[in-house]
């Protein structure tokens, strides 16, 4: 096979792996897995758009910062200190030539740079093993990486850099190879873009220095050519350091800025623990570690037994992996608590020096020199495909299950539509709004197209802060309101007046004077007859939907007797339905009330509801009412609020349950279901 024969091979089994794993979700809102900072990076590039393409005044859409005072200080600016944003920028610039603003403009962007930097890391194991097979295995093994392939097409700049990286070490030992200036030039430029757009890679940029500093010292090479490039690379690094610091200084950020270290050895080892067990399967899958074990074997036994010389590059190669190991473990120590839940840093730090060592590995082994081991190479290759491929396409699919329960896909399904209904609603695009019970910063605020403030996680005294702020319109999730909202700060019904409610969220203004009101007339339902009710009191059953009934008449709030639960019953009162005509006709709003006593202390006690379609769960909330029960001996009244899917299927079930999670004892009284 010719070389260019070779290199079209490679090209093609990169589209082949891209597209396979990509094609279905290209145009994806940023979802499930850290939906939190990839929205933060598409709120980046729609904001270029927003302030006139400046580069150095980078912003989202959240007028209140993480860092440094956890979101409770508002500003008059959006603007964020962040790493050179240089991708964001970029794909703004594509947007607006294009006119898109759509997801896949983002995702294909940095998909494409996968591409380029997956071309190179082939272009590299060729230019160090001397061998196709060697290196289109070594590109097929880092390309089915399960979290590679996961923010393959993302929004991080961590695919972008290490495609860079990947190019200067390319480079790099080009420049090894026939000692051409340009080419070092070139590799300092690629490696210090990396840098700039993602800290952690700077490490492979010292190691390179590192590594050519040992060669001038042992002359090996000259010093005068260097200076500049390196000098050029320093300067830009450390000057946007302290830019970005300054930026943080005077506008905050809504990116992580400062180390998360473990602070005793028993917490090393606990954080290791746990990052072994959630993400180990992520990082490669379980055929990757047995195919890289055998290879190491393999290719020890072959040095040991059978002496072959090795080149200086491949000395270069193994120390440069080395450097950068350590490296990446110096920074992991630093944040070693991001690793048990952030899965992408593995990309920054440990996904580069596998597949370096990879490389070295396989220059270790023989070379395919007869076209009979070319064949069992081939073979080889494919067979081993197969698991990776097949084993990434599904861990791709499992990433991207919706998680019913997930706040972050409910935000997603609650906010979708907005700025079509805050257009017609006539709120205008300048408006401020301040977003109760966000849950992630920027997501409410793209879907609205409008700036804001963002509350993350409620409290009375912080929504109370937040209150006396200065934006125009209060906009809530309906499913949270009860739940999250009221539940902490119930005088808020007294303080806000709803405008308009399109079914999933509501926008409110804050009152001139206290109004006096309940929760049923803050949501516009306290006059309006229930599409569907059911009631019962213990002393009588309306229907056979009502299950796990369990009476008594040692207590009751109403009538001769109650509802009792033991510590040794998980589940309580159930209603269960096939025929509810509310859920099926139109989605629909559940407002559900009980009466609860209890003698002693309530632990963790959950309200249920769930809805299955063809044996399929569609909606799940978990709601616990520990905290909405406060007095002990005395009934307890517990209203909860629950923004109900239609139902398009007659294969379906709604149920409503108690969990008794915490093992409690208690009384329930008057359960009520009414439908909206």
């Amino acid at each position: 096979m010719t070389k260019r024969k070779q290199t079209i091979a490679a090209i093609f089994v990169i589209l082949l792996l891209g597209l396979f794993f990509h094609f279905k979700h290209i145009n994806e809102f940023p979802s499930h897995i850290h939906a939190w900072a990839q929205s933060d990076r598409y709120a980046l590039a729609l904001g270029f758009q927003n302030n006139g393409f400046n580069f150095f005044k980078p912003e989202t859409f959240v007028m209140n910062h993480q860092f440094p005072d956890d979101w409770k200080t508002p500003s008059k600016e959006s603007i964020t200190a962040v790493d050179f944003p240089i991708h964001d920028f970029i794909t703004a610039f594509i947007m607006k030539i294009t006119g898109i603003q759509a997801p896949w403009i983002f995702r294909l962007y940095i998909l494409l740079y996968s591409f380029i930097g997956l071309f190179f890391l082939y272009k590299l194991a060729f230019l160090l093993t001397e061998n196709f097979y060697k290196s289109i295995f070594v590109l097929i093994f880092a390309a089915t990486s399960p979290v590679f392939i996961y923010y393959q097409s993302g929004f991080l700049p961590t695919i972008p850099s290490l495609a860079n990286t990947i190019i200067g070490l390319y480079l790099y030992f080009k420049f090894l190879k026939i000692e051409k200036a340009s080419c070092f030039n070139l590799s300092i430029l690629f490696l210090t873009l990396a840098a700039l757009s993602r800290a952690t890679f700077v490490i492979p940029l010292v190691a390179v220095l590192g590594i050519e500093f040992i060669r001038i010292v042992r002359k090996k090479t000259g010093l005068k050519n260097k200076i500049i490039p390196v000098l050029i690379s320093l300067s830009l690094f450390i000057s946007y350091f302290f830019y970005n610091r300054w930026l943080g200084e005077k506008y905050g950020s809504i990116f992580l800025n400062h180390f998360l270290p473990a602070k005793s050895f028993q917490e090393i080892i606990y954080l290791l623990k746990i990052t072994y067990e959630s993400m180990s399967m992520q990082y490669f899958s379980i055929f990757h570690y047995i195919i890289f074990l055998f290879l190491l074997i393999a290719a020890l036994f072959y040095k040991f037994f059978r002496k072959r010389k090795l080149q200086n590059s491949t000395h270069t190669l193994l120390f440069l992996t080395l450097l950068i190991f350590i490296g990446s473990m110096i920074f992991a120590e630093m944040m070693l608590w991001q690793f048990p839940v952030h899965d992408y840093y593995f990309l920054d730090t440990f996904y580069l020096p596998v597949n370096l060592l990879l490389i070295f590995i396989l220059i270790l082994l023989p070379n395919a020199d007869s076209k009979k081991i070319r064949i069992i190479y081939a073979f080889s290759i494919l067979l081993i495909s197969i698991p990776f491929v097949v084993n990434g396409n599904y861990t791709q699919e499992t990433r991207r299950i919706d998680d019913i329960g997930d706040k972050t896909t409910a935000a997603i399904q609650g906010y979708s539509d907005s700025q079509t209904f805050l257009d017609s609603i006539g709120i205008p695009k300048d408006s401020k709004m301040l977003v109760l019970a966000a849950c992630s910063p920027n997501i409410p605020f793209i879907l609205m197209g409008r700036k804001g403030y963002a509350d993350i996680s409620p409290a009375k005294q912080d929504i109370k802060n937040m209150l006396t702020w200065d934006y125009d319109y209060i906009v809530v999730q309906n499913d949270v309101f009860l739940t999250e909202i009221y539940s902490v700060y119930p005088e808020i019904i007294s303080e806000i007046t709803k405008i308009a409610d399109n079914g999933k969220i509501s926008v409110c203004k804050l009152s001139d004077k206290v109004q006096y009101q309940t929760i049923t007339d803050f949501l516009g339902i306290s006059n309006k007859k229930p599409d569907y009710q059911e009631l019962i009191t213990y002393d009588s059953v309306s229907n056979d939907s009502w299950q796990n009934i369990q009476s008594t008449t040692l207590k009751a709030y109403s009538g001769a007797k109650s509802g009792i639960l033991t510590a040794d019953m998980e589940y309580g009162l159930t209603f269960k339905s096939r025929h509810l005509p509310a859920i099926t006709q139109k989605g629909c709003i559940l407002v559900f009330s009980a009466y609860f006593l209890f003698e002693k202390q309530l632990n963790d006690c959950d309200i249920v509801v769930s809805i299955d379609e063809n044996s399929r769960n569609t909606y799940y909330k978990r709601s616990n009412i520990k905290n909405l029960l406060s007095e002990t001996g005395k009934w307890n009244k517990v209203e909860l609020l629950f923004q109900l899917p239609q139902i398009k299927s007659e294969d379906y079930e709604f149920s409503i349950y108690i969990w008794n999670t915490g093992k409690n004892n208690f009384f329930t009284d008057d359960f009520s279901l009414k439908f909206y």
